[in-house]
């Protein structure tokens, strides 16, 4: 037997009678419940934000659990600011409308912040994210019932059109400051696709061979990388300085919808979907991590000693700004948070990688279903 065959077989082992190289016990996962949509999170992970569909919103800690913090769900998610001070979302406002706003943790009070002019089934505006400094909300306003624009808030508390190509437009992701915003327009022939505003001006997102990109998602905290839906079977990352484009991968070929959906503060951790048609739920997890590669999320969580009950987190929708934290749906649809050690360095990937390999493998050599 080769030594690499007699190494990869040995590990196999230890995972039967230990636990998989590079596995840490720190790890905690909690379920939030079923039908808690869980979509934002404080720098470290502290505070949680979430939502439930036309209901309203929620907030959760480690200390406190889940709690309700009011506000209205007319479109949009829940996200937090990197101190957890403030969580975005909508609020009806005097004029029975829902406008997107935040929910002040110190306050315990919703500010609303306008829309830009229209409106659609009782909502003017909803937000879909925050910057991490907390004063930049973003989403879309109605300029009418059939047309949305991408919108943000300005400093002095109002909504700000960003603008479209003559359709609607909308803000998915924002960076730390502010000066970097992500999402969609639509295109003269109906197609939406990935754009981004870098101080206000709109920019469109295509790859090296000029064909646009996706929704785009995410921004890092810097602004220099964004990501969004998959696109000709890979999830990819956009660098905002030198506006190429990253293939990252495709973790199942069989899967015909792939995407991004959170990313790390410095951009090494990337979080997304690998799925078919029907619900989103019924996918895989995704996680990118630089210098390893694309991994299916549900195994990476059990290798640092997370114990998930069996449960298949198939669609996480964000990570804490300091890579800790992940977030979002399991594939019973309830809410989950789940918390790791940090990311390896460098040196440790091929330990880890192993470690997969022995869990994929536990089953073959070890007799038992896991």
């Amino acid at each position: 037997m080769k030594t690499s065959a007699r190494f990869v077989l040995a590990a196999a082992a230890f995972v039967c009678g230990l636990t998989a190289p590079g596995a840490h016990a720190a790890g905690n996962f909690w379920d939030l419940g079923y039908g808690i949509t869980v979509s934002g999170s404080s720098a470290d992970g502290s505070v949680i934000g979430a939502y439930v569909q036309n209901g309203s919103y929620y907030m959760w800690t480690a200390a406190t659990g889940v709690t309700s913090i009011g506000g209205t769900w007319h479109g949009g998610v829940a996200s937090v600011s990197a101190d957890g001070s403030r969580i975005s979302g909508s609020a009806y406002g005097s004029d029975g409308l829902s406008y997107a706003g935040y929910y002040s943790v110190g306050t315990g009070q919703w500010t609303t912040l306008g829309g830009i002019g229209g409106s659609s089934d009782a909502s003017a505006s909803s937000s879909w994210n925050i910057s991490g400094d907390g004063k930049t909300v973003v989403g879309l306003g109605w300029v009418n019932g059939g047309t949305a624009h991408a919108t943000a808030s300005t400093s002095a508390g109002a909504m700000s059109d960003l603008g479209s190509l003559g359709g609607s437009s909308r803000a998915n992701g924002v960076s730390y400051d502010g000066s970097v915003i992500a999402g969609w327009v639509e295109q003269p022939d109906g197609q939406w696709t990935g754009a981004y505003w870098k101080n206000g001006t709109l920019h469109n997102m295509v790859d090296d061979q000029g064909n646009a990109l996706q929704e785009a998602g995410a921004v890092s905290a810097d602004g220099n990388w964004i990501v969004g839906q998959g696109h000709f079977g890979q999830t990819w990352r956009y660098n905002t300085g030198t506006q190429q484009t990253e293939w990252l991968g495709d973790l199942d070929a069989m899967g015909d919808f792939q995407g991004a959906t959170g990313i790390s503060a410095d951009g090494h951790i990337i979080v997304g979907y690998d799925r078919g048609f029907g619900p989103a739920v019924y996918g895989q997890g995704t996680i990118w991590i630089e210098g390893q590669g694309m991994l299916n999320f549900t195994d990476y969580i059990t290798s640092q000693g997370v114990d998930l009950g069996g449960r298949t987190l198939a669609l996480p929708l964000g990570v804490s700004a300091d890579g800790r934290t992940f977030y979002g749906m399991d594939s019973a649809g309830s809410g989950f948070v789940v918390t790791v050690s940090p990311v390896p360095e460098p040196a440790t990937y091929a330990m880890m990688a192993l470690g997969l390999v022995g869990l994929a493998a536990r089953r073959r050599l070890c007799g038992g279903k896991k």
